[in-house]
């Protein structure tokens, strides 16, 4: 007999739930649940409750829910997936996903709204599995603290926070501070690996010099950046580096905050401003909204900006379902420290995508094609095939809402 909604979301609850040790605080993890067999049974117990649901939902008559779910409590189900992990057991509860039903939803609707984000939670466990302690901790950091109400005191202390350098087929993942070292690490990990096309990052930030080093390298070689965690201060200019610069829903943030000097804010018209700008410029980007974004924060806080202001500043040249910036531009020569730089300020502007939709449709139908050549080479690797998927249906949808 079919279980009711009521029913559906206890067993929902108790795949997610852990069983509470202690609500004491821990300033380091208590019990770390990281063991691959455990997690191959909880995602055996949601797969199953997925096929559950979605098969509730088909006998209702509703047969999908629409690709704008796609990525329903993917964040809180990191949150959740990583406190389990890491020995957060006290914030567990807190980070089960909420359910809300639609009272006006057609039948069947809400069940695959649920098996949708069961779906999302085991895709999410099986990314992390794969995952060291160190990048677990690093991403718990930037994407769950001060998120879900979880306080900053549950930040994980870390010996060294230098960004971890790892190669997974066509892309290099980042996860970890922009310090003196990285550019090296980041190039060797490019040149040794000739078939990446893509550099996702996640960090806190760091090196100014070291991130903009990385950035043109970037560049050189005609790679494309995208965020796979919140990619904060210096990230942000690594970023810039891409030929193509993508933000994906559930939307890591993008921070930028003062520039500092042994802990100290430099002051608003340090020449440091004026490098900054020209590197924007140079890599396409509206240098003067990257430096008056840096501007908006003290060195101790964070200025997010909002998607849209991304893209037609052109930091990024495609946000999820929200907007463009200009068409991804050729690449340019790497500059070397020595070299003068330049910046004609009035020359800077914002983009104007609305004028380009032939451009646009050009650039969507480019990356559709080379998304659909990589996606079964993407189906062997670990990490980010679930997300090249995801794209790999995004474009097929822009490309029908645009009409190209």
């Amino acid at each position: 007999m079919p279980l009711s909604s009521a029913a559906a979301s206890c067993i929902r609850r108790a795949i997610l739930a852990l069983v509470f040790a202690s609500s004491a605080f821990h300033l380091l993890p208590a019990f770390a649940n990281d063991d691959p067999a455990y997690w191959r049974d909880e995602i055996a117990k949601a797969r199953a409750e997925y096929q559950r649901l979605v098969d509730i939902g088909f006998s209702k008559g509703t047969f999908a829910i629409g690709t704008a779910l796609n990525e329903i409590d993917i964040d809180i189900h990191t949150c959740h997936v990583l406190s389990i992990m890491l020995g957060k057991e006290h914030l567990t509860q807190r980070l089960v996903a909420p359910q809300e039903k639609d009272p006006e939803a057609e039948p069947g609707f809400d069940e695959l709204v649920e098996a949708q984000s069961l779906d999302n939670w085991a895709n999410i466990a099986e990314e992390q599995i794969e995952r060291t302690p160190s990048e677990r901790s690093r991403a718990w950091n930037l994407d769950c603290v001060g998120q879900f109400a979880i306080p900053a005191d549950e930040y994980i202390r870390e010996d060294q926070r230098r960004a971890v350098v790892v190669a997974e087929g066509e892309t290099i993942r980042v996860l970890g501070d922009v310090e003196q070292g990285f550019f090296d690490e980041l190039k060797a990990a490019i040149d040794t690996n000739p078939q990446v096309k893509q550099i996702a990052l996640g960090s806190a930030g760091g090196n100014v010099g070291e991130a903009v080093r990385a950035g043109r390298y970037i560049r050189e070689k005609g790679l494309e950046t995208v965020l796979y965690n919140a990619c904060e201060s210096a990230c942000s200019l690594v970023f810039l580096g891409g030929v193509e610069r993508q933000i994906w829903r559930p939307y890591p943030e993008m921070g930028f905050h003062k520039v500092a000097s042994g802990g100290v804010a430099i002051p608003d018209d340090h020449q440091a401003y004026d490098l900054i700008r020209a590197y924007a410029k140079e890599m396409g980007v509206d240098g003067r909204f990257v430096v008056d974004a840096m501007r908006k924060a003290d060195v101790r806080d964070m200025y997010h900006p909002e998607m849209p202001a991304l893209c037609s500043a052109n930091v990024a040249t495609l946000v999820h379902r929200w907007c463009f910036g200009e068409p991804p531009q050729a690449s340019s020569p790497a500059r070397t420290d020595d070299q003068p730089v330049a910046d004609d300020l009035s020359a800077t502007s914002a983009a104007a995508p609305t004028a380009q939709v032939d451009a646009v449709c050009a650039q969507i139908a480019a990356r559709h094609r080379q998304l659909a050549e990589r996606a079964s080479s993407a189906s062997e690797q670990t990490g980010l095939a679930g997300a090249q998927t995801a794209m790999l249906r995004a474009f097929e949808r822009m490309l029908q809402e645009r009409g190209c």
